[in-house]
């Protein structure tokens, strides 16, 4: 029977590598977030022209 493995610490980061890691982790979500935003902005357009041209 395999023995439970114990939660590995983590080792601890500098103040300034701290603050790079959060910087990059928001510039990652922030890029996510423009990404999300223009799907949705094309599905919407792409939407609303099928909508008007099997209007007219």
């Amino acid at each position: 029977m395999p023995q439970p493995q114990l939660p590995v610490e983590a080792p601890s980061m500098s103040k300034e590598e701290e603050a790079e890691f959060y910087r990059r982790r928001r510039g990652r979500n922030i890029g996510m977030l423009v990404l999300l935003i223009a799907l949705v902005a094309i599905f919407f357009f792409i939407t609303i022209a099928k909508l008007t041209s099997s209007v007219s």
